[in-house]
């Protein structure tokens, strides 16, 4: 997947920099104690704001708006993260006396945690966007054949013909937007009809005929669709 450095990418870089900066003037500024703890205090706030950088360029760098959105939930997780990391952290560097391996485990499991919500909010995030893009397909069926219909409109020349197919038109419209594999039987027999409805738009009595077949089709449909539900 090519990566291109983006206005969001370039404006959270900045805000990682800034903070990576701050966080080290701080650090070597003030006068804390070189002790091993405050090295592990030290080294894990800078894996956490390596990791947020990471995960906030990836979350806000995606196209489109819908894409950042799912994205919002992960960066709220990398935030929390790091917000307890620096509370550890400092307290780390500021206790002289603290033994490194508590430290360090304290560290890892504040980690862990951030890695775990990170992992799970993923998936939870996928398993929406992967919903989605079914449900895009299962509306498909009713948005390719309005459009189909729509465009007949103009192809009939009498007002009272041309009224049954604007008829039938909201018909699709307000029919219900999902299919299923249990529809195949009757879906298949609208398009059918739809289709010689198409090769028929000359004839007024054909057109008539076929609207009202359609009618009863769709009506047929929406009553199994709420039997599915």
């Amino acid at each position: 997947m090519k990566m291109e450095f983006t206005k969001n990418k370039g404006m959270s870089l900045a805000v990682m920099l800034i903070i990576l900066a701050a966080y080290n003037a701080i650090a070597f500024i003030l006068p804390f104690e070189r002790h091993n703890g405050f090295w592990v205090g030290y080294g894990f706030t800078m894996l956490a704001i390596l990791l947020t950088t990471c995960v906030v360029i990836l979350a806000f760098g995606r196209e489109g708006l819908k894409s950042k959105f799912f994205g919002m939930p992960l960066v709220l997780v990398v935030w929390a993260y790091l917000i307890v990391q620096f509370l550890v952290g400092f307290i780390e560097m500021l206790i002289p006396n603290i033994p490194s391996h508590y430290g360090i485990v304290i560290n890892v499991i504040v980690l862990a945690s951030c890695l775990i919500g990170l992992i799970g909010t993923n998936i939870a995030k996928e398993e929406i966007e992967r919903v989605e893009e079914k449900n895009k397909e299962k509306v498909f069926y009713i948005k390719s054949l309005q459009a189909d219909v729509e465009g007949l409109i103009t192809k009939v020349s009498d007002n009272a013909t041309k009224k049954i197919v604007k008829d039938l038109v909201d018909t699709i419209r307000y029919s219900d937007p999902m299919s299923s594999p249990q529809l195949a039987a009757i879906e298949n027999k609208i398009e059918t009809k739809v289709f010689a409805l198409t090769e028929s738009i000359a004839d007024v009595n054909a057109v008539e005929s076929l609207c009202d077949e359609l009618q009863k089709l769709f009506a047929d449909r929406n009553r199994q669709c709420k039997i599915l539900k």
